[in-house]
C-alpha cells in the first residue's frame, strides 16, 4: 500500500517538496528543467508504489533526491554564468557491473597525467563552498553508506578522495538504471526505458566541464593527457557517450556473465537491503538477467562511434597481468607510459590494493540463476570475446 505522509514530512517523497527544497541551497527559484521534473516525478511515483522502503529509507531517499536535484541546479547557473574550457579527451572505463571496471580505473588512476574526478568532486561539481568541507560532507556520506549496508563495504571501496563512477554526474537528471539498482522501481524503469539519453548525456559533460574548472588540492594534474571516467552504465549507451564526447578512447571489461551477473544481483540486493522492508532476490535475478541479455549479445569488436576504435579487455587478462593491460589502454588511447606512471601503478599492484578479491560471497540459487543455464544463454559472447568460463559456487 502506498502511504502519502504530510510533504513536511522527512519521509515524504513528494515531487514538488523535493523541487522546492533543492531550491533552497541554490538561492531563489532556478530555472527548472521540464524533462528532469519529469524524471523527478516518474521516480518519486514508483518509489511510493514499489520500493517497500522502511521510513529510515525514506528520508534519506528524500535527501539523495534534493541532493541531486540541487547539484544539477547547481551545475546549470555555473554553465550560464561564465564561458568554461572544453574537459580534456575521455578515457572511459566501461563493462557489466562486477567485471574488473573499478580495479583497471583504480590502477590507470595512479598515472600522474590522467586527471581522475574524485567521489567528493563527482557528488559536488559545481559547488562553491570550500573543498573541505565538501570533503568532509563526503566522508559523513561514506560512513553512513557502510553504516546502512555494511556488506558493501566488502563488495565496492568507497573513498571521498578516490575516483568513483561518474554515474553520479548523469544520475542528477533522473535518468539512470543506478535507481533501478539502489531500489525497487519497475514502474520507473519502465518510463526510462523509452526516453531518449541525450539530454542526460549532455548534462554529464556540462558537469564534468564544471568539476575540472575548480582547482583542487586533491588533483595536482596541470595539463592532463585525458580524464579519465569509469562507469558500467555507458555499455547500454556506447552511442549516446560517444556523441557527447566524440573524442573519447572506450575500454570495454569483459568476463563470464555465470560468475558477473550472480555477482551483481548480489551487490543489487545488499544495497536496496539498507533502505527496503522487503528484497526479492528472484526478481532481481531475472532483472539483471533481462538487462544484460539487452546489452551482450550485441556488443561487436569494433563498435563504439569515436576516432579509436574501442579497446575490449578480459578481465582474466586484467587479473593476470595488470600492468600489461595498463599498458595496453594507455597505448591505445596515446598516452604516454611515463617512468612516475610505470613507477605508481607498479607500486598499486605489489600493495594489492583495490585489486579483485574473493571477500564478497554469495549464493546463486536465490536469485534464480543457474550457472549452466547463463553459459547456454551467453555462448555466442563467451566465443566473441574467447572467454573461459570462471564459475566456482560461492565467489564473486
Amino acid at each position: 500500500m502506498t502511504r502519502s505522509p504530510d510533504r513536511n514530512d522527512a519521509r515524504s517523497l513528494d515531487p514538488d517538496e523535493v523541487v522546492r527544497l533543492a531550491s533552497d541551497p541554490v538561492g531563489g527559484e532556478p530555472d527548472e528543467d521540464p524533462e528532469v521534473v519529469a524524471g523527478l516525478r516518474q521516480l518519486t511515483a514508483a518509489l511510493d508504489a514499489e520500493a517497500r522502503l522502511t521510513d529510515d529509507g525514506r528520508v534519506r531517499t528524500r535527501a539523495a533526491l534534493v541532493q541531486a536535484l540541487t547539484s544539477y541546479h547547481r551545475v546549470r547557473q555555473m554553465v550560464a554564468s561564465r564561458p568554461l574550457p572544453p574537459p580534456p579527451r575521455p578515457l572511459v572505463i566501461t563493462g557489466l557491473l562486477r567485471t574488473g571496471t573499478t580495479f583497471l580505473h583504480n590502477l590507470l588512476s595512479r598515472h600522474p597525467r590522467l586527471r581522475t574526478p574524485r567521489l567528493w568532486e563527482l557528488m559536488h561539481p559545481a559547488d562553491p563552498r570550500p573543498e573541505p568541507q565538501l570533503v568532509r560532507e563526503c566522508e559523513r556520506y561514506v560512513a553512513e553508506y557502510y553504516r546502512a549496508a555494511p556488506g558493501f563495504r566488502t563488495i565496492h571501496h568507497l573513498d571521498a578522495r578516490h575516483g568513483e563512477e561518474c554515474h553520479r554526474l548523469i544520475a542528477n537528471t533522473f535518468r539512470h538504471f543506478i535507481y533501478g539498482l539502489r531500489y525497487r522501481v519497475p514502474g520507473y524503469l519502465g518510463w526510462l526505458a523509452e526516453q531518449p539519453m541525450a539530454p542526460a548525456y549532455a548534462h554529464h559533460r556540462a558537469a564534468l566541464q564544471c568539476l575540472l574548472a575548480r582547482p583542487t588540492a586533491d588533483a595536482d594534474v596541470a595539463e592532463p593527457y585525458a580524464v579519465l571516467l569509469k562507469c558500467p552504465s555507458h555499455l547500454w549507451h556506447l552511442d549516446e557517450l560517444t556523441r557527447s564526447f566524440p573524442d573519447a578512447t572506450v575500454v570495454r571489461l569483459h568476463r563470464d556473465p555465470a560468475v558477473a551477473i550472480p555477482s551483481v544481483c548480489s551487490l543489487t540486493a545488499t544495497i536496496r537491503a539498507a533502505r527496503s522492508r522487503q528484497v526479492d532476490p528472484a526478481e532481481i535475478g531475472q532483472e539483471w538477467l533481462a538487462r544484460a541479455a539487452a546489452v551482450l549479445p550485441g556488443l561487436r569488436r569494433g563498435r563504439g562511434g569515436t576516432a579509436r576504435a574501442p579497446l575490449d579487455v578480459r578481465y582474466a587478462d586484467l587479473v593476470t597481468h595488470p600492468l600489461g593491460v595498463a599498458e595496453r589502454v594507455c597505448d591505445h588511447a596515446g598516452v604516454p607510459i611515463t617512468h612516475a606512471a610505470r613507477d605508481a601503478m607498479t607500486r598499486f599492484v605489489i600493495a594489492g590494493a583495490g585489486r579483485p578479491r574473493d571477500h564478497h560471497r554469495y549464493r546463486v540459487e536465490p536469485f534464480g540463476l543457474r550457472p549452466t543455464e547463463l553459459a547456454d544463454r551467453f555462448s555466442g559472447y563467451l566465443t566473441e570475446f574467447e572467454l573461459t568460463p570462471e564459475f566456482e559456487e560461492g565467489r564473486s
